[in-house]
């Protein structure tokens, strides 16, 4: 059985705010780090989105990507991280930054094209056999890649209703 309780996510459009929104659509506790000011390439995170400030924009581990303070405390205050990347994404450094992260603090993640067929269980059977609690999911925004945001949120909608 999924053992997800916390769905954390960045809070940026996209697969941030799919997965937030799945979240309290199916009664999970939500939360995590957004960037100061609670932006995003939209305008401002929603409120429903109850996501913590950043002291700073820039980890000092990647001072070159933006918003990577946020990536790399919802990476380590999560069990695992599900990372969203479509097969025909070009480079996204946010994306690769999330790897990075989990990388360097030796967490579980997993890298899956929403797109891909046949993944639901893919999915599910890396929540259950990796006992996850607290879900980072990340992946790139909406104008990165136009629809993933509804993508997203159908599929965590799929596997994750009825496990909170």
């Amino acid at each position: 059985m999924i053992q997800v309780k916390k769905i954390i996510s960045g809070g940026q459009t996209g697969v941030d705010q799919a997965a937030l929104k799945a979240g309290l659509d199916l009664g999970y506790t939500v939360g995590g780090w957004c960037p100061p000011g609670r932006l995003c390439e939209d305008g401002t995170i929603p409120t429903e989105y109850c996501l913590k400030e950043t002291e700073k924009d820039r980890s000092e581990l990647t001072p070159d990507i933006p918003r990577s303070q946020r990536t790399e405390l919802n990476v380590r205050e999560s069990n695992a991280t599900l990372i969203f990347r479509p097969q025909d994404l070009n480079y996204d450094p946010g994306t690769e930054c999330t790897i990075q992260f989990a990388e360097t603090y030796n967490k579980p993640f997993l890298i899956i094209d929403p797109y891909a067929v046949d993944i639901r269980s893919k999915i599910t059977d890396w929540l259950i056999t990796k006992h996850i609690d607290t879900l980072n999911v990340a992946g790139p925004t909406e104008k990165k890649s136009p629809g993933i945001n509804k993508k997203v949120y159908g599929l965590l909608l799929e596997i994750l209703s009825g496990n909170p």
